[in-house]
């Protein structure tokens, strides 16, 4: 059986895109891009769904190997997903669990070690009886930057940022992005002034809409990183940006697996991240910040 490292499936309805821009008229385009592409991420790996395409994967995948092929959004997601495992070494990897079974069907196309196979050339997807993929999440952080992307299309002088699930995306001026976002986000304000663009915020108090109380000095930037890292999970929340959301994503669900011990993979890997969270007995809030957290002038 294989086992996945990371497992955080959830629903759609914990992912809703939220889009904040700068102009009534970026919104307006922002929010029907929002939509169609939160549609495109339901329909193609959304669980809660029984027409997603995932799903009757599944339900196929529970008699028999499969052989489909996929729409353009789950290619996408998926090719995503791999880089995801290849990034983390295969810490952050799609497959769920695989039930070795004696099968027949598509059986002769994968290796034996195979859960699954991927064809991009035809968008085809060999999928081992007893399979299960989860998708969702690194498909939150592919629409997150869908929808930036979009949008830029539309109007390349646009500036929003869009959440949706654990990942964020923006474009423009951190000041002004910050003011789009208000109170409601305000726990995105500093990775924006940190000059992060793309990042993921996790952990069990780290709601985007819902921060933590955080000292002035840790506002401000003032608080120094950790000398020594702590090793294990120690953290309440951490956020992790990277050139683009999926990277910032892995990164993140990797810290997530490995705690302490990843921090070094996520500065070897050019991304930035801050940790927050009490260590033991402390009662003083430990942060532990890669070198290139440093708030930017607005």
């Amino acid at each position: 059986m294989t086992v996945p490292a990371t497992c955080r499936s959830r629903g759609p309805e914990s992912a809703t895109p939220a889009v904040h821009a700068t102009e009534p008229l970026t919104h307006l385009i922002a929010c029907g891009v929002a939509d169609s592409v939160f549609d495109e991420l339901s329909r193609a790996v959304g669980t809660d769904r029984a027409d997603s395409e995932l799903t009757m994967f599944h339900a196929f995948a529970d008699h028999d190997d499969v052989v489909m092929e996929v729409s353009g959004a789950f290619a996408a997601i998926l090719e995503r997903a791999q880089e995801a495992s290849r990034l983390s070494g295969g810490l952050v990897h799609p497959v769920v669990e695989m039930a070795p079974t004696e099968s027949g069907g598509a059986v002769h196309l994968l290796h034996p070690d195979e859960p699954f196979a991927y064809d991009a050339a035809t968008r085809r997807l060999y999928l081992r009886r007893g399979t299960v993929l989860d998708l969702w999440d690194i498909g939150c952080a592919w629409a997150a930057e869908e929808i930036v992307s979009r949008v830029l299309q539309a109007d390349p002088a646009a500036a929003l940022a869009a959440v949706v699930g654990p990942a964020v995306v923006s474009v423009g001026a951190a000041w002004e992005i910050v003011d789009a976002l208000g109170q409601e986000f305000s726990s995105l304000h500093l990775p924006l002034r940190c000059g992060l663009r793309s990042f993921a915020v996790l952990g069990s108090t780290a709601r985007i809409t819902s921060p933590r109380a955080l000292t002035p000095d840790a506002v401000t930037g003032a608080v120094r990183a950790e000398s020594a890292v702590v090793h294990g999970r120690w953290w309440d929340s951490a956020v992790v940006g990277a050139d683009d959301a999926v990277r910032a994503l892995t990164f993140a669900m990797m810290a997530e697996r490995l705690g302490g011990e990843a921090f070094d993979y996520i500065v070897d890997g050019g991304a930035e991240a801050e940790f927050q969270g009490y260590v033991g007995a402390e009662t003083r809030l430990r942060l532990l910040r890669t070198p290139g957290w440093v708030p930017k002038a607005s």
